[in-house]
Parts: C-alpha cells; sequence; structure tokens
C-alpha cells in the first residue's frame, strides 16, 4: 500500500506553501512567469506580485461589471504581455506598464489557449501570436499598446482567422528553431509545426513560416505601422503559410484521437535549457497521460522537400511525435478518485493536479514517485489549477485561497538506475552521480555485451569496472569466439567459421548470406562490430587484448602508487600477446605462396605493437618496463621490433648491443657514429669493430670527443692501420689536449714507423711539428742540472737518455714531468727509425750539439750540420769546433777540395790556417791561391779598420782632456741676496753648493735631502764626514772629495736622484700618513 508521501522516490518533493499571498477574493487563475506571479479573482482584480520582492506588489481592476467573471489569464514568458479573457466574451490586453485596453475584433470570443512568440523582445507589441478559442477556431494576432494612445478604450491589433477545428481549442504549443539558428540555412524556408489540442483530440500542423528576411523586417513594426501594412497586403502573416494548406484540405492534418473526453485537455511541452526548441510533451486526456518525444529533426530535414510542394497541398513529412505512450492515472488504494485539472512537464516527470491533492509521475518507468494533499498548503482551500514558470522550470500550484510550490530537489535521481533497466546503458551512464552507480552501469553493460558476443566492447567496459582483474583475464582468456549475431532482425551471417589461419573456410557461402541491401548490411555491420575494429583480423586474443588496454589506461591514470607495478604487469602481458601474434604471422608469411592477407595482417598487428609501446600511456611506466621488453622482444627472435623499439626511447646502447650479439658490424658501427652518446660501448667493442670499418670507427671515436680516453683504446689502435691510428691520435693531442705519455709515445711511435716505410708523405715533418709544439725550451737547462746534479757520465750522452746506462733512468724520470713525453723515448725511436731530422732536433734541444753534428754527419747530411752550427745559441768557440768538425769530415772523409773551400766562405769563424793541417801532405798551392789572396785581403782590411778604430779613440781622450781643463777654471756668478732653495735664507750665510742648473743649497740643508735617497752605508760614511769635518775643520779639504761624492753629485731637485723618487710614496707608512693628518686637523 502506498503511502501519502514520498513514495519510491529517492528525490525530495515537498509542498511551500506562499503564506504572504492571501487575495481578499478568492483566486480565479493564476501564471507565474519571470518569477512574478500575475492572478485574477473573483473581484475582478488583477494581481501582480513579484515573488524574490513582495514590495512590488500591485492590483487592477478588470471590470466594472459585477456579474462577469474572468474566463482565462495569459501572460507571454517575459511577463510583458497580458490577455484576460472574461466570461462575457470581451477581451482585455495589457502591459506591466498600462491600464487594461480591450480587443475590440476579438468581441464575444472566449479564449482558451494563446501561443506566444517566445522571440519577441519588444515591451509594446506581442508580434504574431495565435489565439485558440472556445468554438474551434485559430487565429493570428498581433497586440499593441501605445502611449501615446492611452485615452484610447480600445486596443490597436492585427487579426486573423487561420483555421476552425471541430471542437474547442484547449491548448497551443509551436516547435520552431529560433531565427539565426546554425541549423537553419540562411535563405532557405523555415520549417514550423504548431500543436492544437481539443478535449479529444491532438492536431498536428506543419510548413513554412516568412522567410527569415520577412522576419527580421517586421521586428521594427509599431502599433501605428502594423494595420496599414495588413491592410495594405504587406504582412500575411507568421503562420498563415501554415494553416492555408490545411484550410483548403482539412484531411491534410495530423490527428491523434482518444474515445473518452473530460471535455477539456492540456498538453505542455518540455524544453530543455540546453536545447533551441521542445524536445517531449506530455497531453493530460480521459485515457490518461499521452506522452512523447518530439522529433524536431523532421524539421530540418523536409525543409529542402517543401520549396516544390503546392501551396494547396499540405505538408507531408513524418510525424512530429515519437516514443509515444499511454500513462494511466495512479490511484492509492481507499484514495478518492477525482478528476485531474491539469499538468506540469519537466525533465522527468509529469505533475498532475487534483483537486485535493498533487501527483508526480516518472515518464520513463510510469511510477507514481510522489503524491500529497494540497489544502494545508492552499490556504484551506481547493485546487483551480497547475502552472509552470516557463524561465525558471518552478511548478506552482494554484487554489482558490492561496499559491503554493512544488519542491523539488534531485529530480534526476532514480533516472540512471531506470534506464539501466531498459537497457539503455548510454543514457543511464549520463545520470549517474557517483562511481558506484557508473561501476554498475558498466558492470550490466559489460555482461549484456558478453552474452551477445561482441567481446571486445564487453573487454573494454569490463577493465573500467572494479571487478577483479583475474576474473575477467580468464574470462577471455578462454573466448575462442569472433563475435556473435547482432541485435538486429537481420543478423549479419552467424555462421563465419575461422580457420587456424583466419580466413573463411567457405567464402561463397559467406556471401551469399549476406542481406540483400549494402546499406542494411553496413549499418548491421557496424551495430555488430566496435568502431575501429576490422572484422578480418578479429583473434581469439582480440577481446584479451582489448581489456587489457583498456585496463592499462586505467592504472595508469591512478593516483595509487600501486598501480604502477599492475600496469607494468598488463603492459607486458600485452606485449606478450602481440609478439605472439607478430611471430605467428611471420611464420606464415615465410612460406612460399603465402597469401598476401597475411603480411598485411603482419603489418597490422605489427603497427598495434608499436602503437602500444610508443603511446604516452607507456611512456609514464617505460623507465620499469625497458627491461622486461627487451627480453621478451629477445625470446620472441624480433629483431625488427627490437630495433624500432630501441630507437623509440632512444637507448642506443641497448641497440649496439643487439647488432654487435648478431654480428651486425656495420650497423653498431653506424649507431655509434650516429650517437656519440654510447660512448662506453666503443671500449667493450673496439676490437672488434677495428676489423670492419677503421675509417668509420674512427670517425665515431672523434665525434665521441671527450667522452672517450684515448689510452683506454691504445690496444685497438695498434690494430688499425697507420693512417687512421695516427689521425686519431692527432685528434687526441691536438683537440682533446690529452697528456697521457703513452698515448703520445704510440703517435711518435706511428710517426717514426710511417717515416721508415715511407707510408705516408711528410710524415717526418709532422713529426717534427709535433715535437717542436711539445718540448719545452728550457729542456737544455733541466738536462744539464739533471746531469750535473746527479753526476751521470756523458761520455756517450745518447746512450744515457736511451736509457742504456745504468744512471740514465734516473735523469729520464726527473725530465719526465715537463713534457707530455719521454726525449729519450723519442731519441731512441727516432734513431732506430732513421729519422733524422727528429733526431737532430731532439739532440739540439738537449744541448748536445756535437752529438747533433756528429749524428748528422754521420748520415753524410752536411747541410742539416751546417744547420745545426749556425744556432744562434752557440758561443763562438764551440761554433768554430763545430766547423772545425765538419771541415775534418768534408776533408779527411770527401778529400773534396771544391767543398772544403766552400766552407772556408760559409763560415766567418773558420780561417785558412784552421783548414791548411787538414789537408793532405801533397796538395798543390795552386789550388789554393784564390782562397789564400781572398784570405790576405781580408787580413788588410782587418788592419785597416784597426787602424781607424785606434785614430778614433785618440781622439776622444784628446777631446775629455780638454774639457776637464775647462772644468778646473769654471765658475757660477750669484747674487749677493742668492737664498738657499731649500731654507729661503741668505746663501752666504753658512758654506753652500751651487748646481749649473740655478739651484743653491746649503750644506746641511742638501745633506738633510739628501739622506732619505742614500742607502744605509752612504748614510753611516757620510754621517763619519760630516763629524770628523765638524770635529776638525782643517780636515774639510781632505775629504772634500768624498763628501762631494756622496752629496753633490747632482742636484737633489731636478737631477737623477728627482727622477727616481716620482714614484715613491709621500709617506712611508700609514702611520705616518695619520700622523700628518692629525695635524692638519
Amino acid at each position: 500500500m502506498m503511502s501519502d508521501n514520498s513514495i519510491c522516490s529517492e528525490a525530495s518533493y515537498s509542498l511551500q506553501a506562499l503564506g504572504w499571498f492571501r487575495p481578499a477574493a478568492h483566486i480565479t487563475h493564476a501564471v507565474v512567469t519571470s518569477d512574478i506571479l500575475f492572478a485574477t479573482t473573483t473581484a475582478n482584480i488583477l494581481i501582480k506580485a513579484t515573488l524574490s520582492d513582495r514590495s512590488d506588489y500591485s492590483e487592477t481592476e478588470i471590470s466594472h461589471l459585477s456579474d462577469d467573471r474572468v474566463h482565462n489569464l495569459f501572460v507571454d514568458p517575459r511577463g510583458c504581455h497580458i490577455i484576460v479573457s472574461m466570461q462575457s466574451g470581451t477581451n482585455f490586453y495589457t502591459t506591466r506598464k498600462l491600464k487594461l485596453k480591450q480587443i475590440s475584433k476579438a468581441k464575444d470570443l472566449l479564449f482558451n489557449a494563446v501561443l506566444w512568440n517566445q522571440y519577441n523582445e519588444s515591451e509594446t507589441t506581442t508580434q504574431e501570436i495565435l489565439i485558440g478559442t472556445d468554438d474551434g477556431v485559430i487565429y493570428e494576432a498581433m497586440l499593441s499598446s501605445s502611449e501615446d494612445r492611452f485615452l484610447s478604450s480600445t486596443v490597436e491589433s492585427l487579426w486573423r482567422e487561420l483555421i476552425t477545428l471541430d471542437n474547442s481549442l484547449t491548448s497551443l504549443a509551436a516547435v520552431r528553431y529560433p531565427p539565426g539558428s546554425a541549423l537553419v540555412p540562411v535563405g532557405e524556408p523555415q520549417m514550423c509545426a504548431v500543436l492544437a489540442t481539443t478535449a479529444g483530440r491532438l492536431y498536428q500542423f506543419s510548413g513554412c513560416i516568412q522567410p527569415p528576411d520577412a522576419l527580421s523586417a517586421r521586428m521594427y513594426i509599431t502599433a501605428q505601422s502594423a494595420a496599414a501594412a495588413l491592410r495594405e497586403g504587406y504582412l500575411p502573416g507568421l503562420y498563415a503559410s501554415i494553416f492555408e494548406a490545411y484550410e483548403r484540405n482539412s484531411a491534410g492534418s495530423k490527428c491523434i484521437e482518444f474515445p473518452m473526453s473530460y471535455g477539456y485537455s492540456d498538453l505542455k511541452v518540455y524544453q530543455r535549457p540546453e536545447d533551441e526548441v521542445p524536445s517531449r510533451f506530455a497531453w493530460l486526456t480521459a485515457s490518461g497521460l499521452y506522452c512523447g518525444h518530439l522529433e524536431s529533426s523532421c524539421l530540418l530535414d523536409s525543409g529542402s522537400s517543401t520549396a516544390g510542394t503546392g501551396a494547396d497541398q499540405p505538408f507531408r513529412s513524418a510525424s512530429l511525435t515519437s516514443h509515444t505512450k499511454l500513462i494511466a492515472y495512479p490511484t492509492a488504494a481507499g484514495e478518492h478518485l477525482s478528476l485531474p485539472l491539469g499538468i506540469a512537464l519537466t525533465a522527468f516527470h509529469v505533475v498532475v493536479a487534483y483537486a485535493d491533492r498533487v501527483k508526480v509521475i516518472n515518464t520513463l518507468d510510469d511510477r507514481l514517485v510522489f503524491s500529497a494533499r494540497t489544502p494545508d498548503q492552499l490556504g484551506g482551500g481547493q485546487t483551480n489549477s497547475i502552472c509552470q514558470d516557463p524561465v525558471t522550470g518552478r511548478v506552482w500550484v494554484v487554489g482558490n485561497k492561496g499559491v503554493c510550490q512544488l519542491a523539488v530537489e534531485n529530480e534526476d535521481a532514480r533516472i540512471w538506475r531506470i534506464y539501466l533497466e531498459r537497457g539503455e546503458f548510454e543514457e543511464a551512464r549520463k545520470f549517474c552521480k557517483n562511481a558506484e552507480h557508473l561501476e554498475r552501469v558498466n558492470c550490466r553493460e559489460a555482461e549484456y555485451l558478453f552474452s551477445r558476443g561482441d567481446y571486445v566492447r564487453s573487454a573494454q567496459l569490463f577493465a573500467e569496472t572494479s571487478t577483479p582483474f583475474e576474473e575477467i583475464a580468464l574470462r577471455f582468456s578462454q573466448t575462442s569466439v569472433l563475435a556473435s549475431q547482432a541485435a538486429s532482425k537481420t543478423p549479419i551471417t552467424e555462421g563465419i567459421a575461422l580457420t587456424e589461419e583466419y580466413l573463411y573456410e567457405d567464402a561463397e557461402a559467406a556471401v551469399d548470406n549476406l542481406p540483400d541491401s549494402t546499406e542494411e548490411a553496413d549499418q548491421e555491420a557496424d551495430n555488430l562490430i566496435p568502431v575501429g575494429i576490422n572484422l578480418q583480423l578479429m583473434t581469439p586474443s582480440t577481446p584479451l587484448k582489448a581489456f587489457l588496454r583498456a585496463r592499462l589506461e586505467r592504472l595508469i591514470k591512478s593516483p595509487a602508487a600501486a598501480s604502477v607495478g599492475q600496469a607494468s604487469i598488463v603492459a607486458v602481458w600485452l606485449i606478450e600477446l602481440l609478439l605472439g601474434e607478430i611471430g605467428l604471422l611471420e611464420d606464415r608469411c615465410s612460406k612460399v605462396n603465402a597469401p598476401a592477407v597475411h603480411r598485411e595482417e603482419l603489418l597490422d598487428v605489427r603497427k598495434e605493437f608499436r602503437h602500444l609501446i610508443t603511446s604516452d600511456l607507456v611512456k609514464t611506466i617505460m623507465p620499469s618496463l625497458k627491461s622486461l621488453i627487451y627480453q621478451l622482444l629477445t625470446s620472441h627472435g624480433n629483431h625488427e621490433d627490437f630495433v624500432f623499439f630501441a630507437k623509440t626511447v632512444g637507448d642506443h646502447a641497448e641497440l649496439v648491443d643487439h647488432y654487435m650479439s648478431l654480428g651486425m658490424y656495420t650497423e653498431a658501427l653506424f649507431t655509434l657514429s650516429a650517437h656519440p652518446s654510447c660512448a662506453n660501448l666503443h671500449l667493450k667493442y673496439a676490437v672488434q669493430l677495428s676489423s670492419c670499418d677503421p675509417k668509420t670507427l674512427v670517425d665515431a671515436w672523434i665525434r665521441a670527443g671527450q667522452r672517450l680516453d684515448p689510452s683506454r683504446l691504445l690496444p685497438t689502435i695498434l690494430l688499425l692501420p697507420n693512417e687512421e691510428a695516427t689521425r686519431y691520435l692527432e685528434f687526441a693531442v691536438d683537440q682533446l689536449h690529452c697528456s697521457n705519455q703513452a698515448v703520445h709515445h704510440q703517435l711518435i711511435m706511428l710517426y717514426a714507423s710511417a717515416a721508415a716505410s715511407a707510408e705516408l708523405p711528410n710524415i717526418e715533418v709532422r713529426l717534427l711539428d709535433y715535437l717542436a709544439r711539445f718540448t719545452t725550451p728550457n729542456l737544455c737547462d733541466v738536462f744539464s742540472d739533471v746531469v750535473r746534479n746527479a753526476g751521470l757520465d756523458l761520455s756517450d750522452p745518447v746512450k744515457v737518455l736511451t736509457g742504456d746506462a745504468s744512471s740514465g733512468s734516473t735523469a729520464l724520470k726527473i725530465i719526465e714531468p715537463g713534457m707530455p713525453y719521454d726525449p729519450g723515448f723519442a731519441l731512441r725511436i727516432s734513431m732506430e727509425k732513421g729519422c733524422l731530422r727528429s733526431t737532430v732536433f731532439l739532440l739540439k734541444s738537449l744541448g748536445l750539439y756535437e752529438q747533433a753534428v756528429q749524428e748528422a754527419l754521420d748520415k753524410n747530411n752536411v747541410d742539416l750540420a751546417k744547420e745545426i752550427v749556425n744556432s744562434e745559441a752557440l758561443e763562438v768557440d764551440t761554433q768554430r769546433a763545430l766547423w772545425l768538425r765538419i771541415a775534418r769530415h768534408v776533408i779527411s772523409d770527401k778529400s773534396n777540395l771544391q767543398e772544403a773551400t766552400a766552407l772556408l766562405r760559409e763560415s766567418s769563424h773558420l780561417s785558412l790556417e784552421d783548414v791548411f793541417p787538414l789537408f793532405p801532405d801533397f796538395v798543390t798551392i795552386d789550388q789554393f791561391k784564390e782562397i789564400i789572396c781572398e784570405s790576405l785581403d781580408a787580413y788588410s782590411s782587418q788592419i785597416e779598420q784597426l787602424k781607424a778604430e785606434m785614430r778614433a779613440t785618440v781622439d776622444s781622450t784628446n777631446e775629455i782632456r780638454a774639457q776637464l781643463t775647462d772644468l778646473k777654471s769654471h765658475f757660477e756668478i750669484i747674487p749677493e741676496n742668492a737664498r738657499c732653495t731649500h731654507c729661503l735664507y741668505a746663501l752666504a750665510l753658512r758654506t753652500f753648493y751651487v748646481f749649473p742648473c740655478g739651484h743653491f743649497f746649503h750644506t746641511d740643508c742638501l745633506m738633510n735631502l739628501v739622506r732619505p735617497h742614500l742607502d744605509p752605508q752612504d748614510n753611516l760614511r757620510l754621517a763619519e764626514l760630516y763629524n770628523m769635518t765638524e770635529a776638525d775643520s782643517s780636515a774639510i779639504q781632505q775629504f772634500r772629495a768624498q763628501f762631494d761624492e756622496l752629496v753633490a753629485k747632482d742636484c737633489v731637485l731636478c737631477g737623477q736622484v728627482a727622477i727616481e723618487d716620482t714614484d715613491s710614496l709621500f709617506f712611508a707608512n700609514s702611520e705616518a700618513y695619520q700622523a700628518e693628518l692629525n695635524v692638519w686637523t
């Protein structure tokens, strides 16, 4: 048995009385719009009250006739335009700001319904509206009110009769897209549908209204111009074109009729806030509540089809109503039967008003969700009607003594469950309030799809639920069927059997069983197969893959820390499935005459695998997953995808390891060259790669730069050709500035070896350049100090340097820190390989010029020996000795007289008498005549030069002697009032000094000025001389010369002493400066 309140509902419904609204007379009609209450009473008073502001309350008298009563009240959605229909047939129109005015052309008419223009924004004119009367006539009117005609008792109106129905009009509604809607093409005819009801019939009228340009012009029509415009035929009316065809042929209208009738009915439409047109309707009839949907799309689809329809033919389009049903009026046990008075339609419910109660019925499952008595909330009165604010959507119950609101909270609380029970899962999902509701919807739909064989979509939904992972995974692991039959009447071939090769066993039978209509077959296929799934490529593991993929996405998006580990497991399983399929398809494609479909399948599966591992989902867990993926790829022997994965994640080191394990040295070397970050692998695989492509290998080493330690590559460098080895070592030395001695020694060895074999051009020049750059300038001094300190025997210094002598290691050990290479090693290698110039350079750098000359002479390279001797670092005696050695070699070993005579011309240190002893005894003088003559001429020139120098010296001496004689008689004339330059006292008061520059000083003043510039020893000597002259005046002449040398050798103010004193401080230290500063402050 149903209780009296809140039956079977999770929503909250309640009646809230409007306690402050208690009119003096009984209420006959009421309308609430834009939160403003308009009501009429039995005293013919029109009340306007703003619900949110009690102070905004006004009353207006409608009629003075006491025996007349209000028949109906109509207010537009904005609350601007008001129509009052009286039972006497008098009808009034007004706005909120003006008095009521009679509609003259509506005399003796009873208004039962008014269809307002909901897009009207004018406050002075209604624009086109439809009015349904009690005699079944529908009029189109435009009512206007002008402030400059307020004394008039009638209202100017445009009035036109459109159609007459067989019974009294009870309701009017329209389905029309707003002007400027994106769904209505500009310039195209705009469709509109009008719904009209009588006591037992629901009519549907459809057709084109005026084009948009006429509509836009009509919005600017004034009250004064409207009548003239209509009279002259300029304004045929907005709805006239819709009803013209039906008026001529009444059979063309669509009509729904019920046999029983209350004598009245009520039609309501509901428009969602986000929609442009109403989408649902409800009609109160004697048979029940007739509810359904309004398919406004048929107005859009049929707009173009009306262009060719004649004006005399009504537009025959598809019915505007769909999904209709008849809901019986619910009655609780023991409840008094009464007739419904009116209805209000909300998003999911119909509110039915009775004389003593109100009921709320769910339009989806026809259940009564709320029933409550109204007398207590209506001041003890009975219910007259029910209305709904078209702006706010609130429902108001109107009684003869008051008004109350039906307050609704959480109206859609049960909607998700209703849709779920009906199997409308998408709709149910829209109204889920929490995760638990969504979980139930997903589980139910997943089970439903699984039962229909749609395993892929079922798996995707199961992944979104909290069903245990193991249960679902096991369930789909055991699934081996591709899909079951579709739910449509004409199923797609139910018996598509798959062989192990995933091919149709009977292709012809499959084709024969397809539906005849291609479009129908395509539609059925779309219903059966999820979007994005290729029927031919479905495999037994496809549902499981879909489940794992969806579950992986959910786990990765989950904030829980444990989800990362679970996601890794799911991802590995999914990858394992894909790799298994790839391996299977590769085996099939490797067979002879393998069908092309296998290759296509392989490409698709491989594409799926690669899309997975490169997706953003997997990238988030890649650090923990990378090693496992490599293991799977290796275990499956999938080389192609291994390379793709390594390149994708940028793991070039793993890629190189993979190439090397397969013996693909060229690919490994290319990867190393392209990616210098793999430097550590150069050391690991250097020996193996050295035989592959030495040049590319060295290029890769050079590109790696500082990432490689050249000393660790030396074992591999020994295996490279000399040219490539030399190129890298030069790079290490020149660009990397490697100071490792082993690297430098290896480079020296390569230089020397290449020079000995003449393998590389100009190689010894490169060796000499190397030695010149890395040999320190002070090597000779260091070597001399070492030899001297160590007491080494330098009878054979070369052996000492090369390590043959027992003490040579000490010298080498001390020399090595100064250079990146060991001079002894370089010298030994150069000598062994026959690099003469390098050997000579090293000996010269060590200061062993004799050994260098001897080495050059031993190799019979006299020109090189001459270059050594001409060094500016050699002293004259050393040069002369070395020239003699060269001459001895030329004369004794070669017996070449011409070359010997040439030596005398080249060297200024050799003379004929030095060379004569070296010649053989039996050499005729004729061969030396020219040389002897040249020598005698040279001697003669030298004698003459010496004589000239002696004469110049004698002249200089005589000049100096004459100057000394003149100085003995030199004198200075000083004025009688001359003063000391230092103390400014008279100069003649004490002994004084006069300088040629013109400065005069007393002797004691000059001593005080000079003393600070003397060193301590001269200061002490000056003090002694001064004391001696003070004690014995006769001693002054005795020590005058010494005194003058110390004090008066130069003027202290402008002489050398003053010049040297320019950069000295004024104060010796900070204490002296502070003392002077204190004096002045």
